[in-house]
């Protein structure tokens, strides 16, 4: 365990805050927080990216972090929870890697399951594990999400890149077998996986969202923008999606009652809202200033501030993409109501992110939670170890 409360790289030019946390009710699906976490979380500079916890190589549990991985917040136990591999017949992550604020500390909720335990059960679902109740390892992008209503992690992605022939053989003989690739749902009370055997749309590449005031999930991407009702029922389409591009990012803005899309592939900078009463999606004008383009951005949104933070990379001109180490990420929010951006000066960290779908809010601590690596040259073939950074912003930041 390691907290580092100490940046690195700048100072902080915005008023120091103290921390008063008053919750004179908890919701039920909000963990309190504990009395000896009040002094790491008062001791964060108010407007300053700060690491508070760095995987060391001899951790008790180490793992590389997947850069096709996304990941949920677990506002319940408060908890990061990380899902997806980078596959390619490389790597078989199919595990959740679960982070505990409480302890800073990781953990898997199950093993990695061997090649050698993947299958396709009689109703054509792909499976792994002893038990042949955990998914295939896969891409899943945006398309991870918590569910308060079904207190689980959403998956909506499938393991496309892993079509014998794209980058590995190695699921031939099962591939022929699967007949429908389910959204999954990891039950986080009893840690256990679900397959939604209706629910068949996938969101590779793209990004789902949960709907906080509807209790649904929503989907996007450029087959259309789907909404899932039930754990019973199919994802329903309920707009076009056609003005988007992958690797797309998405969080829902419960104010405004909207779906807030932000990056694109080949790279861009324009804002697509879905507001759920008018079942239409639009690009918005934006006249203003805006951030540099991007695609695959991490996204948060943020209710004390109203704004939707996004954390955009910035490179010189010339200046290789591949290459983290030569850029830096902008913390940047959207205000859908001005329809304009703004850049939080400080909050900038010394390199870039490349794609990453790793970005919370937490409640509890009014916090926001980044799941990052530090940049690695090409010939380094070592693990990427994760890194937890946290950033707090106060109303008027």
């Amino acid at each position: 365990m390691m907290l580092l409360l100490r940046p690195a790289f700048c100072c902080c030019s915005l008023r120091v805050v103290a921390v008063i946390l008053l919750f004179v009710i908890t919701p039920p699906h909000v963990q309190s927080v504990e009395a000896s976490e009040l002094q790491w979380v008062a001791e964060l500079q108010t407007g300053i990216w700060t690491a508070v916890h760095r995987m060391a190589p001899d951790d008790a549990v180490t793992f590389s972090l997947q850069k096709h991985g996304g990941s949920a917040f677990d506002p319940r136990r408060g908890r990061i929870v990380l899902f997806g591999s980078d596959t390619h017949g490389e790597d078989w992550s199919n595990a959740p890697r679960i982070f505990d604020l409480s302890s800073l500390s990781w953990r898997r909720a199950h093993n990695d399951d061997p090649l050698s335990s993947y299958r396709v059960t009689e109703a054509g679902i792909p499976v792994a594990g002893p038990d042949g109740d955990h998914p295939w390892a896969m891409h899943s992008f945006g398309a991870v999400d918590y569910h308060a209503g079904w207190d689980g992690v959403v998956v909506s992605s499938h393991p496309a890149h892993m079509e014998p022939g794209r980058f590995s053989t190695d699921l031939a003989e099962l591939w022929p077998e699967v007949r429908r690739h389910p959204t999954w749902l990891f039950d986080l009370e009893r840690e256990r996986w679900l397959p939604l055997s209706r629910a068949q749309t996938s969101f590779f590449a793209y990004a789902t969202t949960y709907d906080s005031d509807r209790d649904v999930m929503i989907g996007s991407g450029y087959p259309g923008i789907f909404e899932l009702s039930s754990r019973e029922s199919k994802w329903l389409k309920r707009a076009d999606g056609r003005a988007m591009g992958y690797h797309n990012n998405a969080v829902y803005d419960p104010y405004e009652k909207a779906l807030v899309v932000f990056g694109r592939n080949g790279l861009g900078n324009d804002v697509l809202v879905y507001r759920t009463d008018e079942a239409q999606l639009i690009a918005m004008p934006t006249l203003g200033s805006r951030p540099p383009k991007d695609e695959h951005a991490p996204m948060a949104f943020h209710p004390v501030l109203r704004e939707t933070l996004v954390i955009i990379d910035r490179f010189a001109p010339g200046t290789s993409r591949q290459n983290r180490a030569a850029g830096r990420a902008e913390t940047w929010a959207y205000d859908i109501r001005e329809d304009s951006w703004r850049r939080i000066a400080d909050a900038t960290l010394p390199f870039a992110l490349g794609m990453n779908y790793h970005l919370h809010y937490d409640p509890q601590r009014n916090l926001l939670l980044l799941v990052t690596a530090k940049p690695k040259a090409p010939s380094d073939k070592g693990m990427a170890l994760p890194e937890v950074w946290a950033l707090r912003l106060e109303a008027g930041s």
